[in-house]
């Protein structure tokens, strides 16, 4: 999964990135203004399972964030790497500054998180805009002049992309109103940011800490749309507590009323905005954690883990996690009947272990 960190200046976006990546991945700069950060999400099931069977190794989900550089100085669309990092993401964390500091003054010289949100949004709206329309353009060039087959094909994306700039130009970002999936899917070679499930991060100050839910509360009533998600953090308080030992950390959390970590608050987050689930596949070589969305079939996963297998499925063993645990082996589990025998149109539950029989 990949995650594009963006925002306005001095919002605390390299803050963000150093509260998510330190202590639980690495980090490095492009060369580029671009720095990408790798951040293993720790899941204690998936400890669990592996010490279970024994497991060489253990493969946590793993996250690329990306810390993007100012994305729309002077008026210019993002272009070069930043483009590319943009068009690759998953989704957007949008960090909204909410924090006071009189060495970090605000470039308007006040702070309003709800104005910069607009003011983001309306950057990206423009963005698309621009997208769409130089598109059209190349279709009507196609359209006068290509194949008869070429032009159907250009006058029916013409006819969607038209469709689109209807939305983008009533300032209706995309990701709250594409909502089809096939819609979605013909979309998105274009990099339309507005398109894209964001997380609207509010940065807040150490001294609204212990009110970080009820901020999260009361933004999420304002923002949260199907695509679309809030959280709130003080970035510098969690970039200062990753550096630390654990279990100093924790004592510091509990003084502040800090709650869960930076890492899994903000991911589980962006998790549950991208409605997926994880599934376990375990084995002594290798027990291993993966995602995929609410609602996939056990076909599909199969194919998340190699298109080999998903191409030679035969059937899926599966059982939850904790049930596995509770019987203390593949073996056990089968035995006793919990070990269920499952078709490939069987929906895939959060927590279970999937073991694919197949054969090419």
């Amino acid at each position: 999964m990949d995650l594009a960190i963006v925002g306005l200046p001095f919002a605390g976006k390299t803050a963000v990135f150093q509260a998510l990546t330190a202590g639980h991945g690495s980090a490095s700069a492009d060369g580029r203004g671009e720095a990408i950060g790798a951040v293993k999400i720790p899941d204690e099931r998936l400890q669990k399972l592996g010490k279970l069977v024994g497991a060489k190794k253990i493969t946590p989900v793993e996250v690329i964030l990306h810390d993007m550089p100012a994305l729309f100085e002077r008026g210019a669309a993002p272009s070069g790497s930043a483009a590319e990092s943009l068009a690759r993401a998953d989704a957007l964390i949008h960090v909204a500054r909410a924090f006071e500091r009189d060495d970090v003054p605000h470039p308007t010289g006040t702070i309003d998180a709800d104005r910069d949100i607009a003011a983001f949004e309306a950057e990206m709206l423009l963005n698309d805009l621009g997208i769409i329309d130089r598109r059209l353009e190349k279709i009507d060039t196609v359209a006068r002049t290509a194949r008869k087959d070429e032009r159907e094909a250009a006058q029916r994306e013409g006819d969607m992309l038209k469709r689109v700039k209807v939305l983008l130009d009533d300032e209706k970002p995309l990701r709250d109103v594409i909502l089809e999936e096939a819609e979605i899917k013909a979309l998105a070679n274009f990099g339309l940011l507005t398109l894209k499930p964001m997380l609207i991060l509010i940065n807040i100050g150490e001294s609204e800490v212990a009110k970080r839910d009820t901020i999260e509360a009361a933004s999420r009533e304002r923002y949260t749309n199907v695509r679309t998600s809030v959280a709130a953090l003080c970035a510098r308080l969690e970039a200062e507590l990753a550096e630390l030992p654990p279990e100093e950390a924790k004592e510091f959390r509990e003084e502040m009323g800090a709650g869960e970590g930076a890492t899994d608050h903000v991911l589980e987050a962006v998790r549950e905005m991208l409605g997926l689930v994880t599934f376990f596949t375990a084995g002594e070589k290798d027990t291993r954690a993966w995602t995929i969305p609410d609602g996939a079939t056990v076909l599909q996963a199969a194919g998340r883990i190699h298109t080999d297998i998903e191409r030679g499925f035969i059937r899926a063993e599966v059982i939850a996690w904790d049930k596995l645990l509770e019987l203390g082996s593949h073996n056990e589990a089968r035995k006793a009947g919990q070990l269920r025998q499952e078709g490939r149109t069987y929906l895939v539950q959060e927590g279970d272990v999937i073991n694919v029989l197949f054969n090419v």
